[in-house]
């Protein structure tokens, strides 16, 4: 599963490797590993050979710029993960095929995506194209410092709904998916349920400041778990034990989702 960490990890791999290479040809197939021609609504036409002159990152949308002005996005996040491989694709030993899409880089490497309704997570822009559904996204999570989460103060105020709905909520902050919304909810202090109308000034700024300083910790620690600190409640999802208290961790329905959460030092 693909949260903001992972994502922006994935930004910076791309950055190093595939700027200013071309596409080659895009492939789509379903979930039985059969190839779909037109799967992705995309014509070949209109990628291959182009040139890659820029990538970047915005919530949970990657944007491929292309020579001519064009882009491609591509959003990932929840059950849709993406990764750049080299040479031909071998199935691990047991492994049922997955819906795919790939996209060739230079003829050596491929973008490859995995997840479900794929061909609406990929879409071509260019000037006259309609972003409205980039309009309603919050602001990015990872650009949010010092000032800068004033625009987040803002937002949060007419919110009045649970923190961790909040936190999924990318009209907040796109991109923050369950595992890292429990991370800032656990260094915050704070039941995943608490209502923002509840809280005082001192959890609100607590609550805010630790959106991008968890993140941000996640990017620095490559988003892999045994690399983040012992302090982080996600070290600590397998053996269920609090790293602050010792307790046991609990499990809470927080509007029809299951968050992960130590009952005594999120009281």
């Amino acid at each position: 599963m693909a949260e903001l960490p992972e994502i922006e990890l994935l930004r910076q791999k791309l950055r190093r490797n595939i700027l200013h290479k071309r596409v080659g040809i895009m492939q789509m197939q379903n979930a039985k590993g059969e190839a779909l021609p037109d799967g992705a609504g995309i014509e070949d036409a209109a990628l291959k050979g182009r040139a890659i002159t820029d990538l970047h990152r915005y919530g949970q949308y990657l944007f491929l710029e292309l020579d001519r002005k064009d882009i491609l996005a591509l959003q990932l996040g929840g059950e849709l993960s993406g990764e750049l491989e080299r040479g031909p694709v071998h199935a691990e030993g047991g492994e049922e095929p997955r819906a795919a899409l790939e996209i060739q880089i230079n003829g050596q490497q491929r973008l490859r995506f995995q997840g479900t309704q794929l061909g609406n997570r990929l879409r071509m822009l260019d000037e006259n194209s309609d972003v409205d559904f980039l309009t309603k996204l919050g602001p990015d999570p990872l650009m949010v410092h010092g000032e800068g989460l004033g625009i987040l103060r803002e937002a949060l105020s007419r919110r009045r709904s649970a923190l961790r709905n909040i936190l999924l909520d990318d009209t907040f902050a796109p991109g923050i998916g369950g595992i890292w919304a429990d991370e800032i909810l656990f260094q915050a202090r704070l039941r995943p349920d608490r209502t923002a109308t509840s809280l005082s000034e001192e959890e609100r700024e607590r609550f805010l400041e630790q959106i991008p300083k968890v993140l941000d910790r996640a990017v620095r620690c490559q988003a892999k778990t045994n690399l983040l600190p012992k302090t982080f409640l996600t070290r600590h999802r397998e053996d269920g034990h609090c790293p602050s208290c010792g307790g046991a961790l609990e499990t809470l329905s927080v509007g029809g989702k299951n968050a992960l959460l130590c009952p005594a030092c999120q009281s």
